[in-house]
């Protein structure tokens, strides 16, 4: 394992957040099981006050490790500049075994955390508790991801391997390589491009349709990843064989690749928070949702615009 202030920094924290979600999980259980509102018994005004802990934690620790997960990334960033062959985060999470699953853990992750925290945001406006319930039995549901998602951080730093020469993002992300990416790479930069923006639009026709708006928003994040790495990363770039998803977080680009996620991410959490509240029977708002999506097609087509305007031709 390094031991680097970043690699301890992500432990500890991890590991610190981890006691307090294990306590609230605990708490979380009986609450699930036994709470209810309409009871008068010692047992009720006892898990009526665990409730207003456990919540307080939970709020503060999923908060936090949905940030965490930035830092994380930026660890992996500090660490390509130790790994023979590493260019970027993309060369450590594919150093060892563990780094893909630990990156596909924390991404579900966010999108869990997120639905809960929005869950939670519902029962509190409520003075008869009627989400209590729901929220802690959703936890309890939830919090193996979070262990899963610590001990495989704990497993992929401790198999990190200065020695070992890992491949570079320019050969992860070219559709030439052997990797499991490569079939998918292989599509047209200008289909990819289409279908992002087909996709945009019929999620701008649908909000009305809460339940397809909220579909169509999942579908959004894996089609806006895929075209991000076949069409638009290299309008960033300046370059059109280099794809990396990860260098887009660099100061080289001004960590443009920061703000693409966050709207990315953002825009689907609040259709999923939308779709949450119209099954709770809450107020539904795709406001923020779509102000999200409409500013992240402005930033990705920026690029592409703004080169052919500066060279007078398309790049791809």
């Amino acid at each position: 394992m390094f031991i680097l202030p970043e690699v301890l920094i992500n432990l500890f924290l991890d590991s610190l957040l981890n006691v307090f979600l294990f306590i609230a999980w605990i708490a979380g259980i009986r609450i699930a099981l036994f709470f209810d509102i309409n009871s008068d018994t010692p047992l009720q005004y006892s898990l009526l006050r665990q409730s207003y802990l456990a919540s307080t934690i939970l709020k503060f620790a999923l908060s936090f490790k949905i940030f965490l997960l930035f830092y994380l990334i930026y660890t992996l960033d500090k660490l390509s500049n130790l790994i023979p062959g590493a260019m970027c985060a993309a060369g450590v999470v594919s150093s060892n075994e563990y780094g893909v699953w630990l990156m596909a853990i924390k991404i579900l992750n966010i999108y869990l955390f997120a639905s809960w925290l929005a869950l939670n945001s519902f029962d509190m406006r409520r003075k008869d508790y009627g989400f209590t319930k729901k929220k802690f039995a959703f936890f309890v549901v939830i919090f193996p991801f979070v262990a899963a998602a610590w001990a495989l951080e704990f497993l992929f730093f401790n198999g990190l391997d200065v020695s070992k020469i890992v491949s570079c993002c320019g050969v992860l992300f070219s559709p030439l390589s052997n990797s499991s990416l490569s079939s998918i790479l292989r599509i047209d930069p200008k289909i990819a491009a289409l279908i992002f923006y087909t996709t945009f639009v019929a999620i701008v026709l649908s909000f009305r349709r809460i339940y397809l708006f909220a579909f169509l928003h999942v579908v959004f994040v894996l089609v806006g990843l895929l075209s991000i790495i076949v069409f638009f990363s290299p309008y960033i770039y300046e370059l059109p064989t280099h794809r990396c998803p990860f260098c887009l977080l660099q100061k080289e680009y001004y960590y443009v690749g920061y703000l693409i996620y966050a709207l990315l991410f953002l825009g689907s959490f609040y259709a999923i928070k939308a779709a949450i509240a119209k099954a709770l029977g809450e107020s539904v708002s795709v406001k923020f949702a779509l102000a999200f999506d409409i500013v992240l097609v402005m930033v990705l087509s920026y690029y592409p615009l703004i080169y052919y305007y500066k060279n007078g031709i398309w790049l791809l």
